[in-house]
């Protein structure tokens, strides 16, 4: 069977392919080992701020040791 590659770049034209394979009867498979995440938790930032997270530590002071003893037990 011959095969194509199609790269998408957002989740809506995986969906739509999937959509236009059903009408024309075509089989749409993921590579092995990759799957897609339809579904991600997180939502990105269109432009995102590293330095808005500057100081959210800064009422708590922490060390490396106590954050390896809760992280590790």
């Amino acid at each position: 069977m011959p095969e194509v590659i199609i790269k998408y770049k957002n989740i809506k034209a995986l969906k739509a392919l999937q959509e236009l394979a059903k009408t024309f009867d075509l089989v749409i498979e993921q590579p092995e080992g990759k799957k897609p995440r339809l579904d991600l938790p997180v939502r990105f930032a269109q432009k995102p701020d590293a330095n808005a997270l500057s100081g959210i530590w800064k009422d708590k002071p922490v060390t490396l040791e106590e954050l390896r003893k809760k992280a590790w037990g």
